[in-house]
């Protein structure tokens, strides 16, 4: 079944020791913001965060788009789609929002599942949660800022 929306995945709101010197939420920040987000995907399809020894998915490569400045106080959400995996990889699309909605950055991220130190494929019911995640979104329409990470198209891939 296809949701309509993308899942809501943190909020938050900017802290005072994320503001830099021009007033605004430093750069770092958001992909902090977008890091919490990418953690409780991977709680939602079975990572577990003590035990990430025998599981987890690490950061490859990340792009991070500045669309609009946040201040000091400002409430913050993000949504996450999964644009596409195979058995090791997933492809993240964040979006941030203020309470406006008003979008304020977006983050694209490639991640490689790794267990005792080494690549290599997700537990059956990872990927299985991943796929089921996946396919709920498949037929969403792409947004325009998509692509910057990834050259070649996972396996399963919404991008072309």
């Amino acid at each position: 079944m296809t949701n309509t929306q993308p899942r809501k995945m943190w909020s938050g709101e900017v802290k005072p020791e994320w503001i830099d010197y021009n007033g605004h939420m430093t750069e770092f920040r958001y992909l902090e913001v977008f890091g919490d987000s990418s953690d409780s995907l991977y709680k939602e399809i079975g990572v577990d965060p003590e035990q990430a020894v025998l599981g987890a998915f690490f950061t490859l490569e990340s792009h991070v788009r500045h669309v609009a400045e946040c201040h000091l106080g400002t409430k913050l959400h993000t949504t996450t789609e999964l644009l596409g995996y195979d058995e090791k990889r997933v492809h993240l699309f964040h979006r941030l929002y203020d309470d406006n909605d008003r979008l304020l950055a977006t983050g694209e991220h490639l991640a490689i599942h790794v267990a005792h130190g080494k690549a290599g494929p997700a537990s059956d019911d990872m990927q299985a949660r991943i796929a089921a995640f996946f396919e709920a979104q498949e037929d969403w329409p792409l947004d325009n800022r998509i692509g910057s990470v990834l050259a070649k198209p996972l396996k399963v891939s919404r991008i072309t």
